[in-house]
């Protein structure tokens, strides 16, 4: 069985600090005396469940376009369940104890619980998102198989440092070769809800091939037993 873990995207999507809002403009509507609806789109590569590529913050590495079909397609992912941390934040010792010392995961998704205020409070879901330590960052780089990391939220750094143009964390996993060893695709704002407690056996995340781009929304998927 497959399950979607993407956020539909419509106009009232929810978007992070002064992200632009998505906005579908109508071109030819059947309903007007048209032939066909024919809808012109306006999206932000950041809109909704998207994947960052390394060059979003890391002037060397690849643009989505430029990924592999190995990039999207993940065997051994592993869902791990932090809601209630302390500081609101995600942390080594949060990651840590769910890898083995050979530990094969290729993907590590990370469930912080946000994500259940999307609806009803959008406000604190795009502006007090949690985050990731860069402890946390260097484990998963230096420490780990792991080649894609999902979350919940909208980054994997801090809103105050996104606000400052610093971006520790995001170096440190997109590959930045003055603090990172290698670069890991970051799948933010994905829809983990629906495999809670469930065994996901694959994921697939397929990006629109944007070329020369930093990132893209995608259609984001798993299939469960």
């Amino acid at each position: 069985m497959f399950v979607n873990l993407s956020h539909i995207l419509n106009e009232g999507t929810p978007v992070l600090m002064t992200n632009p809002k998505v906005k579908f403009e109508p071109m030819m509507r059947i309903a007007n005396g048209d032939f066909c609806n024919v809808t012109m789109v306006h999206l932000f590569t950041h809109h909704g469940t998207h994947m960052d590529a390394p060059w979003h913050w890391n002037p060397e590495g690849k643009t989505i376009d430029e990924l592999g079909f190995e990039d999207f397609i993940f065997d051994k992912p592993k869902l791990i369940d932090v809601r209630n941390r302390p500081k609101h934040v995600v942390a080594r010792s949060d990651i840590e104890p769910f890898f083995s010392k050979n530990d094969d995961t290729d993907l590590l998704m990370v469930f912080s619980g946000v994500s259940l205020l999307r609806e009803s409070n959008p406000k604190e879901y795009t502006e007090n998102f949690p985050s990731f330590t860069v402890g946390a960052a260097k484990f998963v780089i230096e420490e780990t198989k792991v080649r894609g990391v999902a979350m919940d939220f909208g980054a994997v750094d801090s809103p105050e440092n996104l606000a400052a143009g610093n971006a520790p964390v995001h170096y440190i996993l997109l590959g930045r070769k003055d603090v990172g060893i290698r670069s890991v695709v970051l799948i933010e704002e994905a829809n983990l809800i629906p495999i809670l407690g469930k065994k996901v056996k694959r994921v697939f995340a397929m990006p629109l091939l944007l070329e020369g781009l930093d990132a893209s929304p995608i259609n984001m998927f798993a299939e469960v037993e």
